[in-house]
């Protein structure tokens, strides 16, 4: 009652090496079946198939809707324990029992209902999240279309935010407080090294980048509120390509391709978050929630 649109989306690994047909496959679609081993590692995992509703590689169709629908997604997770997904909604918010998400966790042989009312037309992401899922396949498209002629009254807008945000190299120590390492784990000397080499994020403002134990190599903490617009000056001090991207928040400069933009080393780009009310906290929320960022331009990495 109440919905406009429902979407049925089911999480799960099909093991094509178990299939009764894989022999008949083989033959099939391999060019000399004699110099296939079942048994290869690689070609084992190649018979993973990191699937939603059976699809993979943004090939789901029917995901579409449109703007202020009222969009009830039931999520559906089936298979082993390696069916651990971790559901995230880019573009929009999504409504779970109360509070104020993205995304939510999936575990075998359970379901959840998310609420969705997009306010954003463009094409956005629904994919999982484990690394593992979704470097093999588990990410699809669902587009969001403006079908009704109505005007919608202009958002009042609040602060504009200003941060300056730089990617910078630096060498991490897990363990930097070597004194006691040896006599209470047991570890050799060679063992004791633990630096490796790591990006961060860092108010590039600052001549020195200041760590604790509580923030690791955390970026810096950004304040907004609803209605706010976060301005964000991001400079790439490392030696790869990186970009900034945010949860819960609309990216503005993305509705047309769900790619954040990347930053080249050595190059200052700016990037614009708009807070709408979706953003802030639900019911059952805390009167103050936290989104994540970090760069999309290898998200794996």
């Amino acid at each position: 009652k109440g919905i406009d649109r429902e979407f049925y989306l089911l999480f799960s690994i099909f093991d094509e090496n178990d299939s009764w047909y894989l022999n008949k496959n083989i033959e099939a679609f391999t060019g000399d079946p004699t110099k296939v081993d079942e048994n290869d590692a690689a070609f084992m995992e190649s018979n993973k198939m990191h699937a939603v509703n059976g699809y993979l590689y943004g090939n789901l169709p029917g995901l579409a809707m449109c703007k202020d629908d009222r969009v009830s997604w039931h999520l559906i997770g089936l298979g082993s324990h390696y069916d651990m997904h971790g559901v995230h909604f880019q573009g929009n918010t999504i409504d779970l029992r109360g509070t104020t998400r993205d995304g939510l966790a999936l575990f075998p042989h359970l379901s959840g209902t998310a609420l969705m009312q997009p306010d954003r037309v463009g094409t956005f992401k629904v994919v999982c999240r484990t690394f593992d899922h979704f470097v093999g396949g588990m990410k699809h498209l669902y587009e969001v279309s403006s079908c009704r002629n109505t005007t919608q009254a202009q958002q009042q807008r609040g602060a504009m935010r200003l941060y300056y945000i730089a990617a910078e190299e630096l060498e991490w120590d897990y363990a930097s407080n070597k004194s006691s390492a040896p006599k209470i784990y047991n570890i050799s000397s060679y063992e004791e090294r633990y630096p490796a080499q790591k990006t961060a994020f860092v108010d590039f403002r600052k001549a020195a980048l200041i760590t604790g134990i509580f923030c690791l190599n955390l970026g810096p903490l950004l304040h907004a509120e609803v209605r706010d617009s976060v301005l964000i000056v991001f400079k790439n001090k490392a030696s790869r390509p990186y970009s900034i991207s945010a949860h819960g928040v609309e990216e503005v400069g993305c509705e047309e391709q769900p790619e954040t933009p990347i930053t080249l080393p050595g190059e200052i780009n700016t990037y614009r978050w708009n807070v709408p009310e979706r953003s802030g906290p639900g019911k059952t929320d805390p009167n103050c929630i936290t989104w994540v960022y970090y760069s999309t331009a290898n998200f794996v990495k």
